[in-house]
């Protein structure tokens, strides 16, 4: 067993790295970026396109190259980058990464932004610190991580969680027309609780299957198909799409390797698309204004993202992101008796809490690491909170077209229905659970909220 592998079940906490070594986000000021969009055609040659570089940019770009050996540079938040080359080391390369991002940008917003590969693994703060002192820069941070939320020690029940949200307490709309996207390890798209709720599956210079099978645990809980008479109920019976951004391991027993540059184009992906939902049961300790830019494009966008609080309360419950990120919901996990799970991060900027403990979905068919079995698995983890509440989202948003007011609408339900629980003593919200307990029956309008839980 891997020394990872072993940690994770002893319930201990790695040491884990904050940012991607060796890859930083760079954001050159939009206006300049237009202006070298605009030259381009008259830029007929590989050689006239590098003259026409700009000296402000040439100058970063060459501390880049001599000093920490470039390779790559690539548009954000671009859904198709392009023929962008792997290796860019000529200003002619560059210059064309520099035109995706100012043409191809989804938003005025995302304009700009450039994921950069270098060779040397150790740039550091004061390097970065003279790179955003460039007169063509607006922006330079590290590319940060981003762990799934998965906790120790699973174990194998029924869908409790389903009877706790009031799941079956009242008929629940069609929601075959909502799009649901989940950006997590990739899922199984052969399962059969599974294939026939997946509309789309990318999964882009990574193989389909889900090596650590989280991503298809995940979906199983948002829409794995009722009445099949195969396995389990998922919360709502939506139109998954989902991303693989995390890269297949390249030995067994890895880690989760995180691909930023796939986040961002899924995230972009959804902006002006039908996809009303995000699930993202992933989390990390680093701020990225890159990242809580596209989150404030995508709210505006009337897009419900849901998002885990993180497992990491014995380890000094650091705040997370993206559930830290404004009008994120961010979503705690309780245990069967409804009281919050060990692991389960807190904060003032938690909105809700949802089944995190014994949650049975689904797993790959094939042996996924993370798993004990194959097919159905039972997990714990705000992972497994979230999905709960993605499901819960997709069925308030059945009927009402894709807006920011409708969003932020369909988000306030859901906090304002949740069911105070004994532990909360009366408040309306604490930072261990939020606003409370999700109550689908309360949320649909079908039915009274439940005051409040017996202990």
């Amino acid at each position: 067993m891997a020394l990872t592998q072993a940690m994770r079940v002893a319930g201990e906490r790695p040491r884990r790295r904050e940012h991607v070594p060796g890859q930083i986000i760079v954001r050159l000021k939009p206006a300049l970026a237009r202006q070298i969009a605009a030259d381009a055609p008259r830029a007929a040659t590989s050689r006239a396109l590098a003259d026409a570089m700009p000296d402000e940019v040439r100058g970063p770009i060459g501390f880049l190259r001599d000093n920490f050996g470039l390779q790559s540079m690539k548009p954000l938040f671009v859904v198709d980058a392009g023929d962008a080359p792997v290796q860019p080391q000529a200003l002619d390369a560059v210059h064309r990464s520099i035109v995706r991002s100012a043409t191809a940008a989804p938003r005025e917003t995302l304009a700009g932004f450039q994921i950069v590969q270098v060779r040397d693994k150790k740039m550091g703060a004061v390097a970065l610190k003279r790179l955003s002192a460039s007169k063509a820069i607006d922006l330079v941070e590290p590319v940060p991580r981003r762990w799934l939320k998965t906790a120790a020690d699973p174990m194998k029940i029924r869908q409790w969680g389903l009877r706790a949200i009031r799941w079956f307490d009242e008929r629940r709309p069609g929601a075959g027309r909502v799009h649901v996207a989940v950006l997590d390890s990739g899922v199984d798209a052969g399962h059969p609780d599974l294939a026939a709720a997946i509309e789309e599956y990318r999964h882009d210079g990574n193989g389909a299957r889900d090596f650590l099978g989280h991503g298809t645990h995940v979906s199983g809980t948002i829409a794995a198909v009722v009445n099949n008479s195969v396995g389990i109920a998922g919360v709502a019976n939506c139109r998954l799409h989902c991303w693989k951004v995390f890269d297949d391991p390249k030995r067994p027993g890895d880690d989760e390797n995180f691909n930023f540059e796939f986040y961002s184009k899924a995230l972009a992906a959804a902006l002006d698309s039908n996809i009303k939902v995000i699930n993202l049961s992933i989390g990390g300790e680093d701020h990225s204004k890159a990242e809580a830019t596209i989150f404030a494009e995508l709210i505006d966008a009337g897009v419900v993202i849901s998002t885990a609080m993180g497992n990491e309360f014995e380890s000094g419950n650091p705040k997370e992101y993206p559930a830290g990120y404004p009008d994120t919901i961010g979503v705690g996990a309780v245990d069967e008796s409804h009281r919050r799970a060990s692991f389960s991060n807190t904060g003032r900027h938690i909105k809700l809490v949802a089944p995190g403990v014994n949650i049975l979905s689904t797993v790959p068919r094939v042996k996924a690491s993370f798993a004990d079995h194959t097919r159905y698995d039972s997990w714990p983890g705000t992972s497994m909170a979230t999905p709960h509440v993605t499901g819960a989202a997709a069925l308030v948003y059945v009927h009402k077209p894709k807006s920011r007011a409708a969003g932020l609408a369909v988000a306030r339900r859901l906090i304002a229905t949740a069911t105070k629980l004994p532990a909360m003593r009366g408040r309306n919200f604490t930072p261990q659970y939020g606003a409370g307990l999700l109550d689908v029956a309360a949320a649909l309008g079908r039915a009274k909220p439940a005051r409040k839980r017996r202990k």
